[in-house]
């Protein structure tokens, strides 16, 4: 038997440890802090994804990936062949960023991009800034009876599934992403969508 089966097993055994033993790690350093001071550690572990105001604290945040529309088959099949020409000729080639979204305490929602340096995945600058009265719209609200594509893979957790969410500020500017269900909240124990944050 061939032990390249087992290695999947292996990964997600692997990451749930890890898991577990960052959460054991948190709970830990936090056991003892005051609700103010929880909620100041909780705003610096995402603060570096945006562009803060003075005084304003993230206080929710969920990850994901930027939402693209889906492309036809021959679009899909030409686009392809460029990204891959594109990466073997200059090593560079194109992805789907991966996205922060925090609310913050003055009920802001910002939207932190991923972009590539020379090639280097990971780095974020704040996108966008949406109002206060920001809402997130799930798929039958904002493309009823349309085939919006099929989630992309979790690149945070893949046993988890994305969901579509459209965010729209009170003055009609939007984003849609993709987001992990797993978000986190001040306040709210456990995890919890954007969807019932922002809904």
């Amino acid at each position: 038997m061939q032990m390249y089966y087992l290695l999947p097993l292996v990964l997600i055994a692997a990451g749930i440890a890890y898991s577990m033993y960052v959460r054991k790690k948190v709970m830990a350093e936090t056991a003892n802090m005051t609700p103010e001071q929880l909620e100041q550690h909780f705003s610096d572990n995402y603060a570096s994804y945006y562009d803060l105001q003075p005084d304003e604290r993230i206080i929710g945040n969920w990850s994901g990936v930027e939402y693209q529309a889906p492309a036809g088959a021959a679009r899909r099949i030409a686009g392809g062949a460029l990204n891959a020409a594109s990466a073997a000729v200059i090593g560079v080639s194109t992805y789907v960023p991966n996205v922060q979204v925090g609310l913050t305490s003055s009920g802001r929602v910002l939207v932190s991009r991923e972009y590539s340096d020379f090639g280097q995945r990971g780095n974020f600058k704040q996108h966008a800034a949406l109002a206060q009265g920001t809402r997130a719209l799930n798929q039958d609200a904002t493309y009823p009876s349309q085939d919006i594509g099929s989630p992309p893979s979790n690149p945070f957790n893949p046993l988890v599934r994305l969901e579509f969410v459209q965010l729209r500020s009170p003055s009609g500017d939007t984003y849609e992403a993709w987001l992990s269900p797993q978000g986190s909240r001040v306040g709210q124990h456990g995890f919890s969508s954007i969807l019932q944050s922002l809904g």
